[in-house]
């Protein structure tokens, strides 16, 4: 695990969440978690597309 230290420290994080929050808030929070990695990763795909121009791929 030495070489994945940001794995680990988002494993230690998610354990501390689950322990100040309800199961339906964590069961929230996980799906909005996934929904912004997605926007994430389709921001970079298209910034990656795009890289010669100016275009803000946000608008």
């Amino acid at each position: 695990m030495q070489n994945c230290p940001d794995v680990v420290a988002i494993t230690m994080l998610a354990c501390k969440i689950s322990e100040y929050i309800s199961d339906d808030e964590l069961e929230k929070l996980a799906a909005d978690l996934v929904l912004l990695g997605g926007a994430l990763t389709s921001i970079l795909v298209r910034k990656t597309q795009n890289k010669n121009t100016t275009t803000n791929v946000c608008e």
